[in-house]
């Protein structure tokens, strides 16, 4: 649980770099219209934010920590729990031998920027393209949160226990 609270500020710091006027903000002027929000809804978007990041990390535990598939294709089954069982001593052998196995910044990172690709990016298209915005607006928000489930990705891997 930590590491996904720790994996949820990606968002927020990185937003506070991406979009910063000072920094790569200015880059993207025309792509995007940035308003400042006031203090009262400040603090709430922060604390949404922070909450949906966390839930970002959650879910990319099962999308890029290979290991979590074992266990989900045998929970339902009761055996898993009887550390005497066939079946426990099975999956204990095999979590001993092959549980670190992929477990890398490097590789975790590689399965974010295929979320990224494959499942942000186009849900941030269609959003873009039905709300009318202009390339440069999806191009610029894509390739924010292809970044932030990169760096989520990899530090959920890394170090999820």
């Amino acid at each position: 649980m930590m590491v996904n609270l720790c994996a949820a500020l990606v968002p927020l710091v990185l937003g506070a770099i991406w979009y910063n006027p000072n920094l790569l903000g200015k880059l993207w002027g025309n792509a995007i219209t940035m308003t400042h929000l006031p203090p009262a809804k400040l603090g709430i978007t922060v604390l949404l934010t922070y909450i949906a990041g966390y839930y970002i990390a959650r879910s990319l535990g099962a999308i890029v920590i290979h290991q979590y598939g074992l266990h989900g294709m045998l929970a339902g089954d009761p055996d898993l729990q009887d550390k005497t069982s066939a079946l426990s001593i099975t999956v204990q052998g095999l979590m001993d031998k092959y549980g670190h196995n992929y477990r890398t910044f490097k590789h975790g990172a590689l399965h974010g920027v295929f979320t990224g690709l494959y499942l942000i990016f186009p849900v941030i298209l269609v959003i873009g393209l039905w709300e009318n915005k202009k390339v440069g607006w999806i191009l610029v928000h894509a390739a924010f949160w292809i970044l932030c489930v990169t760096l989520m990705g990899g530090i959920v891997c890394q170090y999820m226990p």
